[in-house]
C-alpha cells in the first residue's frame, strides 16, 4: 500500500498577511494616481483644452491597466509601486506629470 498523503489537507496560504496588505496598498496608490488624473482631466475639459484632456486620459489609461493586471504574485512590482507612487501622486497633483 502506498502513502498518497492526506487528500483533505488544505494547501498553505499563497500570500502572507503582509503580502496582502502590500498588494492592497499598491492598488490604493494606483487608484489615487488615477483619481488625480481624473481631477486634472476634468479641469482641462472645463478649460476647453481637449488636447490636454486627451493626453491625460491616455496617461491615466496605463495606470488603470496596471491596477487591473496587478497580481499579488508580483512582489517586486508591488514594492516598486509602494515606493515610487507617493512621489508620482504628488507630481500628478502638482501638474508635473
Amino acid at each position: 500500500m502506498t502513502d498518497t498523503g492526506n487528500q483533505n489537507a488544505q494547501p498553505g496560504p499563497r500570500w502572507s498577511l503582509d503580502d496582502e496588505r502590500a498588494f492592497e496598498s499598491a492598488r490604493r496608490r494606483i487608484g489615487a494616481v488615477i483619481a488625480a488624473y481624473s481631477a486634472r482631466i476634468g479641469a482641462a475639459e472645463a478649460a476647453g483644452d481637449d488636447a490636454e484632456a486627451d493626453r491625460l486620459a491616455d496617461e491615466s489609461d496605463g495606470y488603470e491597466e496596471l491596477r487591473r493586471t496587478l497580481s499579488p504574485d508580483d512582489k517586486a512590482g508591488i514594492a516598486r509601486i509602494n515606493a515610487e507612487f507617493p512621489e508620482l501622486l504628488a507630481r500628478v497633483r502638482a501638474g508635473l506629470s
